[in-house]
């Protein structure tokens, strides 16, 4: 069965006992300072992957994770793509945005890395208790952002990333099961138009119920 990405794994690590507000911060604070461009990338990038690899081993994380993350090398072959070729006045070639491709899927396969360990160690509650938090606090000095419900938008964002997975991975093998294994290309992408589809109806479906939940537990105005 595939492993179902950026989802909440009950285990016994050291990670799992670190409060979520701290996880949270390390989480948005680490990806922004792998994502900066800088002089030392050579330092900084294998210094950022091994921090990745840390923050995995102390969550006893799952090595069928890593097989289950193609769709990062596939975005960032697509950007790349984007970058490096110009098309007009006329067709060339740019090879510093190939490098600029490389060191962003480079990137990108670090963070989703370390995002995963994240997700797998901080329940879906645990975030939005953490983010009301934050909120509280932030409303102490500027009491309108509390009408503004940030920590809800915030939360519904953030606990739908697994979701978006969980759901395409159920239509995916739904679709296979009923779907004839030689296939054309025409055939091919019919099957995936129409699991599109299924995963946006479910995915519209899942977020407004998600969305009530939030806010019957959260009592917001």
């Amino acid at each position: 069965m595939a492993v179902a990405l950026f989802s909440y794994k009950n285990r016994a690590s050291r990670l799992h006992r670190i409060p979520a507000l701290i996880k949270i911060l390390m989480m948005f604070s680490f990806c922004i300072f792998c994502f900066m461009e800088t002089s030392y990338e050579h330092i900084k990038l294998p210094a950022c992957f091994a921090f990745s690899l840390i923050l995995f081993f102390l969550a006893r994380g799952n090595w069928m994770t890593l097989k289950s993350l193609p769709y990062v090398f596939v975005l960032g072959a697509f950007v790349t793509a984007l970058r490096m070729f110009n098309f007009l006045p006329e067709f060339s070639f740019n090879r510093e945005d190939f490098v600029w491709g490389i060191l962003y899927t480079a990137r990108l396969f670090i963070t989703a890395l370390a995002c995963q360990v994240i997700f797998e160690t901080t329940s879906s509650a645990q975030i939005s208790d953490s983010l009301e938090q934050i909120e509280d606090r932030v409303a102490r000095v500027i009491p309108p952002v509390k009408k503004l419900h940030c920590a809800l938008l915030i939360s519904l964002a953030l606990n739908f990333i697994p979701l978006v997975f969980e759901t395409w991975d159920k239509v995916h093998l739904a679709s296979m099961a009923r779907s004839p294994k030689k296939k054309n290309l025409v055939s091919a992408t019919s099957i995936l138009l129409s699991e599109l589809e299924a995963l946006l109806s479910c995915l519209i479906f899942k977020a407004e119920t998600k969305r009530k939940a939030i806010l019957n537990r959260g009592n917001y105005d």
